[in-house]
């Protein structure tokens, strides 16, 4: 008897949340959460080829990491510049760095980055007047060179990925701007600043370092090349910086180093 009457009770609550949500809300939740069988096949066919982190991760893992995808595709406004025509490819590619980087999250969905500009090459910002391959702007949109993404992940062994770069700003933007993230976000965050800004000064000063000469910036460009290191070079990050290396192992909830994509 208890057990009819708890199965009432859900169902009444379920009648009530269909019928409280118009039909684009119900629509949009559909979409969002059903992915054809074909769609979920094309998805892993263009990953495995494309992406080696998406290759090394488990089946269960890989179905995860196509449902954020699936779902980012349906919120994420991707715009061609200068000609160039979105395909769906380009929306794996671009939506793909921002899944990889959070992986081990709760919530991986940037709430202020909606909308992303993909122009064919280097493209020159009208403010600086300088010619930029990338960037990320703090009201909400992440730009990209098509040439430049596509190349972040065709070698993925010399620590510049353009992808997850402008992503860490993202990153980086969100946690300290919202507190629409996961918990201790900000604590790893504040140590991992900290960490850099030694860094920061031994790269200015020209001494040998891990990290590129770009690092050496500020520390959002010192985060952005650690994140590329960290997904590209985790063995050596881990041997070099281990401090930062673990630190930035709590902040992704990942560790490549020893293969674990989730905490």
């Amino acid at each position: 008897m208890i057990a009819k009457d708890n199965l009432y009770v859900v169902f009444i609550i379920l009648f009530l949340i269909v019928f409280t949500l118009n039909q684009f809300d119900v629509v949009r939740i559909i979409r969002r959460i059903f992915i054809p069988k074909k769609r979920f096949e094309e998805y892993d066919s263009f990953l495995k080829q494309y992406f080696n982190y998406y290759r090394l991760l488990s089946e269960k893992e890989k179905k995860r990491f196509i449902f954020r995808v699936h779902n980012l595709i349906q919120i994420v406004r991707i715009i061609g510049r200068q000609g160039i025509k979105v395909t769906s490819q380009m929306k794996l590619h671009v939506l793909f760095s921002q899944v990889q980087l959070t992986f081990g999250f709760k919530s991986y969905v940037l709430p202020i980055f909606r909308t992303v500009f993909i122009y064919p090459g280097s493209y020159r910002n009208p403010l600086t007047g300088k010619l930029h391959d990338g960037e990320v702007n703090p009201h909400g949109v992440i730009i990209y060179s098509w040439e430049k993404l596509k190349d972040g992940y065709l070698n993925s062994t010399d620590n510049i990925n353009l992808g997850l770069h402008e992503m860490a700003h993202a990153l980086m933007i969100t946690i300290i701007r919202t507190d629409k993230h996961d918990q201790d976000l900000d604590y790893y965050l504040n140590e991992i600043i900290k960490l850099s800004k030694r860094e920061i000064l031994i790269i200015q000063n020209k001494e040998t370092h891990l990290f590129r000469n770009y690092a050496g910036a500020n520390i959002y460009e010192f985060f952005a090349v650690a994140v590329e290191h960290f997904f590209e070079a985790p063995e050596s990050f881990k041997l070099e910086l281990p401090a930062l290396y673990m630190y930035m192992t709590k902040l992704l909830k990942q560790d490549l180093a020893l293969k674990k994509y989730r905490s």
